[in-house]
């Protein structure tokens, strides 16, 4: 029987599917529609279609995002929307391949955490074989073409959507790490609660991800501004409002300062020789909230590191697993760390 060897990354704001031989095949939100309750609940939409319905649902229709703080904390739908997904890339064929997996997980995992992991890529599909489990950091370093093999394999902070991971590397392994719960989703969550506290106005969140992405910067002295539509929280009515990228700076700096905080702490429990090849080398910065603009300067600046952030930083995990595929000896080093 053919093998198909794919990878997964299920991330708190989208999830990612790597295909040997042809490269990322899906990324959609990691996002599930429900209509009904109960018995009665059926499953709507997945990815993309669901979060096109973001703000726009009827009452008797519920989005549910499977993923918390980087961790499956509803494996149901999310076992749902990961079969609709390998649906789209698994091959419709009369004798289907088995189907081997590597999945990119937070790093700190219980083993009910990590066994729920499993349970659901296993019920995605019948034709999955075969799972094995490698840490989101260590799939990003390998991702950016890091060289975790050698002494100072590279310092890489995995900012994603629900969590920060930040690790140094030294030999196909991690010599010190942490995680924070900072992530984009919680920068999110923060304009919303201070356009709506400045202008006492509510936005809905596909409209506060659009303006982070088009105006949101680490540098001070950003003197753009977008208009907004909301709800105004004391008329119910419609109005606009100007957002300056001043105003998103101010909620967002402190959040990036606690990374480099981080990144700063992670340095000092390095072994001297391996935390100053990172000072000569520089460090790095991974995952959806590390595209804001002005992200290396700013946590340069901090650090008196140079920070680089590689062009679609969103995408190292996946490529890394996706590497992983054809280097089944690095794999093996991984785990003998384990």
């Amino acid at each position: 029987m053919a093998i198909l060897e794919i990878a997964v990354e299920i991330g708190t704001s989208n999830t990612s599917i790597f295909v040997s031989g042809n490269g990322i095949a899906l990324r959609e939100p990691t996002l599930a529609a429900y209509a009904g309750g109960g018995k009665l609940k059926k499953l709507l939409a997945v990815g993309n279609d669901a979060y096109a319905m973001l703000g726009k649902t009827p009452e008797n229709t519920q989005l549910v995002a499977p993923v918390t703080d980087g961790i499956i904390a509803n494996p149901e739908p999310c076992a749902a929307m990961l079969r609709e997904f390998f649906k789209k890339i698994l091959p419709d064929a009369y004798f289907p391949p088995r189907v081997k997996v590597i999945a990119g997980i937070p790093t700190g995992l219980s083993i009910e955490e990590r066994r729920t992991y499993e349970d659901v890529i296993l019920s995605a599909s019948s034709q999955v074989k075969e799972i094995t489990l490698v840490e989101n950091i260590i799939l990003s370093a390998i991702g950016i073409d890091l060289p975790i093999r050698s002494a100072a394999g590279g310092l890489v902070a995995n900012i994603g959507g629900g969590t920060t991971e930040i690790a140094a590397l030294s030999f196909s392994g991690v010599v010190s790490g942490c995680g924070l719960n900072i992530g984009g989703d919680a920068m999110d969550a923060a304009i919303l609660d201070s356009v709506a506290g400045k202008h006492n106005l509510r936005l809905g969140l596909a409209t506060v991800r659009k303006l982070k992405k088009e105006i949101a910067s680490l540098y001070e002295n950003d003197m753009s501004a977008r208009p907004v539509f909301g709800m105004d929280i004391k008329t119910k009515s419609v109005r606009s409002v100007l957002v300056a990228a001043s105003d998103i700076y101010e909620v967002l700096q402190p959040y990036y300062m606690r990374v480099g905080t981080a990144i700063e702490s992670i340095l000092n429990m390095c072994p001297p020789d391996v935390a100053g090849e990172f000072n000569r080398k520089g460090i790095y910065a991974v995952g959806g909230a590390s595209r804001i603009a002005g992200l290396d300067r700013f946590l340069t600046h901090q650090l008196g590191i140079s920070v680089y952030v590689p062009d679609d930083p969103e995408y190292a995990a996946i490529l890394g697993a996706g590497k992983l595929l054809s280097d089944k000896r690095l794999l093996e080093e991984i785990f003998a760390h384990k």
